[in-house]
């Protein structure tokens, strides 16, 4: 009987072995971690990535991030401006692609500060920065279709166009489509466009909003 329990015992153990072996490995998974600093007039908290198995992308990544860190302490320090904070949030993630966007505020004096959003889009295999162009191809001549897009505000609120109305002429003519961007999942793509761009200084970091359906219009638009 004791020999039957262990041919079973064995048999078994191999066939979870094979059900292991046989799972799809991950890529990479990232994990963002979040972390801080201060002094008098400004707060930092910024994120740290974490890649499984594969250190290179990883120090790639905190790398390009660090160069926004350094470049906010040294204008601090330089006495650039006299108060501000510098946080980050996580717009998306999947096996392939993490993205995050950069909230950099800074007080230079007056009625108030002006806040800057930077979208960090990367490669979780080789630590790249990805193009707008790696998601969707836009050509000149999709500026008024883009333009025609829903607008948000940081708080992915809809803008109604008579907010929007006296300020999108005036960027759509002088800077156009940004490449300034932030994945939002679901296939939507995030341009990134700073305070005074789209909408009143009230609204903030304001983003126009590409669809899943208007990411394959464009791509099957502009495919040559």
């Amino acid at each position: 009987m004791l020999p039957k329990i262990r041919s079973t015992l064995k048999h078994t153990a191999i066939i979870l072995l094979l059900c292991f072996l046989l799972l799809p490995w991950p890529i990479s998974s990232a994990s963002v971690y979040e972390e801080k600093d201060s002094a008098i007039n400004y707060t930092m908290s910024y994120p740290m990535v974490y890649l499984d198995h594969n250190q290179e992308a990883q120090d790639r990544i905190n790398s390009d991030i660090y160069n926004y860190i350094g470049a906010f302490r040294t204008d601090y320090y330089d006495g650039k401006f006299v108060n501000g904070f510098f946080k980050y949030e996580v717009k998306y993630e999947d096996d392939d692609v993490l993205s995050l966007m950069i909230i950099d505020y800074r007080y230079y004096g007056g009625a108030h500060g002006l806040e800057k959003g930077i979208g960090l889009n990367y490669s979780k295999k080789t630590g790249q920065r990805l193009p707008l162009s790696y998601f969707v191809r836009l050509r000149p001549g999709d500026i008024s279709k883009v333009f025609s897009l829903p607008i948000y505000n940081r708080r992915n609120q809809h803008i109604p166009y008579r907010i929007t109305k006296d300020f999108t002429p005036y960027t759509k003519d002088h800077k156009g489509i940004t490449d300034n961007f932030y994945l939002m999942g679901n296939g939507a793509i995030a341009l990134i466009y700073q305070p005074y761009e789209l909408a009143p200084y009230a609204s903030g970091i304001t983003h126009i909003v590409i669809s899943a359906k208007y990411v394959d219009y464009f791509n099957r638009r502009n495919h040559e």
